[in-house]
């Protein structure tokens, strides 16, 4: 599979000959409008933002169909929405990355029904090769709430497709225990779980050396997540930029990865 980071790329990458789209990320999306989702919605009003959403993610849907289109919903943290109209009303965080993102964040704000509500009218519309994929979460009770979201926006969790990332070792430590949610894959984002994992600030130029996706701690988090995930019958994915390098490649098929995304 691949990632794509903005619509507009969708039609090359479909060219590849792809088995499917593993991450289409949502946040290049809202920062392409140049305002903070609360900015866009206060301006613009709810119906806009949901429309915004739909067409941009449709036209990525359009290219691969029928093959999936894997969408995570948004995940941009603070810094990132400080610059953007509206961003003066953001939290000023010390470090961003450890902060107010991904599913922590989605599931305090009033946008994520609305990020669920664009895919839910898009299942209306027919496309059903679309999944949806929940970022940043820590415990099985993060991917239970995501879930019940689902359902009340009116996505049937039970025959839709979605899942979890797993960026973090305490997700990839209750690997089973998520599984038991009712998801249908996991997919690990080993940007996030390398710097978390080895407590490195992958934008920290001081600690850039000691950056590895390789080291033995990561891949063995992988690894038990995939033998976890297995025991479920949970799908298991890569979409972070590790699935870019052989020898990472090479480790995950050994130890059974349903399926890899690369950029």
């Amino acid at each position: 599979k691949v990632n794509v980071s903005i619509p507009e790329a969708a039609e090359r990458a479909a060219a590849t000959g792809a088995d499917g789209v593993g991450l289409l990320r949502m946040e290049h999306m809202v920062l392409s409008t140049g305002e903070t989702p609360a900015h866009y919605v206060a301006t613009h009003g709810e119906d806009a933002f949901v429309d915004t959403l739909a067409d941009a993610i449709r036209g990525v849907a359009d290219e691969f169909y029928p093959r999936p289109v894997r969408v995570r919903t948004l995940d941009a943290p603070t810094d990132e929405f400080r610059q953007l109209e509206g961003g003066e009303d953001e939290p000023a965080e010390h470090n961003p990355m450890l902060g107010y993102r991904g599913i922590r964040r989605s599931l305090d704000d009033d946008a994520f029904e609305l990020q669920l509500r664009a895919v839910e009218k898009l299942y209306g519309m027919g496309y059903d090769n679309l999944e949806l994929l929940f970022p940043l979460v820590t415990d099985a009770e993060d991917a239970r709430r995501a879930r019940g979201e689902m359902e009340r926006v009116g996505i049937d969790p039970d025959k839709r497709p979605w899942g979890v990332m797993i960026e973090t070792p305490a997700s990839a430590l209750s690997a089973a225990a998520i599984c038991r949610t009712g998801l249908d894959f996991v997919s690990f984002g080993t940007n996030d779980l390398t710097q978390y994992t080895l407590a490195v600030d992958r934008n920290n130029e001081a600690v850039a050396g000691r950056y590895d996706e390789l080291h033995p701690a990561v891949l063995e988090l992988m690894e038990d997540t995939i033998e976890a995930a297995d025991d479920h019958d949970v799908a298991t994915s890569i979409c972070g930029q590790a699935a870019s390098k052989p020898a990472m490649i090479d480790r995950l098929v050994e130890a059974g990865i349903s399926s890899i995304s690369v950029n």
